[in-house]
């Protein structure tokens, strides 16, 4: 019994768990490309080469926990940005440092699922959770690391909007222009183009003059323009011409100011 214990603890340090070591292939690459100061690792996409501007020697750097080397300045912290923004792992490279993991969070940095809703999910940085939620009508997809249409997301429970119209469209109580379009069971906001309106009945964008109660409000008629009255007393040619009658006014009466009319029994918007 003792000697399969010690035995374990002589195998445990074999396990990989440390920051690998410079190869000589690494210091080549510093020494025959003097103008460059970053190398990726060839194994492990969250290791990279720094060269030494004095010595001309590759010195190993680790990105901070959760994030890939990205390259020179670029990315988040330090040349690293998120493993899938990186596109890591790719096959030859892994993720070779162990997840350090802190409330909410599986890794130091990322982007993570939320464990009961589909709408919110988690953005660490440095260890520390913030709560963020996904627009209106997305979800959460941990397969993108960011929101998408619900449709796209299939571990999610169906939105109540389409509980009965899983595919089509869905109309909005006292609203003549906007609806919800059902995709997969999950609702997607629409607006008719102008001029038209949601048809209840067919639950399409008719014209809205053939729409009850989203017709477009009357206009209202200007009353006739009046005549000018001839300018009373005055000497000259200020106020007539020569016969004695009236000039008529250069542009015409003014417009009368717009009164709009009321509106429909639905709202337009």
């Amino acid at each position: 019994m003792n000697f399969n214990i010690a035995i374990f603890l002589v195998t445990l340090p074999l396990v990989w768990c440390q920051q690998p070591r410079t190869g000589q292939s690494a210091q080549n690459l510093c020494r025959n490309n003097p103008k460059q100061a970053l190398f990726p690792h060839e194994d492990y996409c969250d290791y990279y080469y720094e060269c030494d501007s004095t010595t001309g020697d590759a010195i190993l750097q680790a990105c901070p926990n959760g994030l890939a080397f990205a390259g020179s300045k670029r990315g988040l912290v330090t040349n690293c940005d998120y493993p899938h923004r990186v596109g890591c792992p790719d096959g030859t490279r892994v993720i070779g440092q162990q997840p350090q993991s802190t409330e909410n969070c599986h890794w130091q940095y990322g982007v993570f699922p939320h464990a009961t809703s589909c709408t919110r999910y988690w953005h660490c940085w440095n260890g520390t959770s913030t709560i963020q939620q996904c627009p209106f009508s997305l979800l959460y997809n941990d397969a993108l690391h960011a929101c998408d249409w619900p449709d796209n997301v299939p571990d999610c429970q169906k939105h109540p909007i389409c509980k009965d119209v899983p595919n089509g469209p869905v109309p909005i109580e006292k609203s003549c222009v906007r609806y919800w379009l059902c995709v997969g069971g999950y609702p997607r906001l629409q607006r008719c183009p102008a001029g038209l309106a949601v048809n209840p009945t067919t639950l399409r964008c008719e014209l809205a003059t053939t729409v009850p109660g989203c017709e477009p409000p009357p206009t209202t008629p200007q009353p006739e323009e009046e005549e000018e009255q001839p300018a009373q007393g005055g000497g000259g040619n200020g106020g007539g011409n020569q016969n004695g009658q009236a000039r008529p006014a250069p542009y015409g009466a003014l417009p009368q100011p717009f009164r709009p009319s009321q509106s429909g029994v639905r709202q337009v918007g």
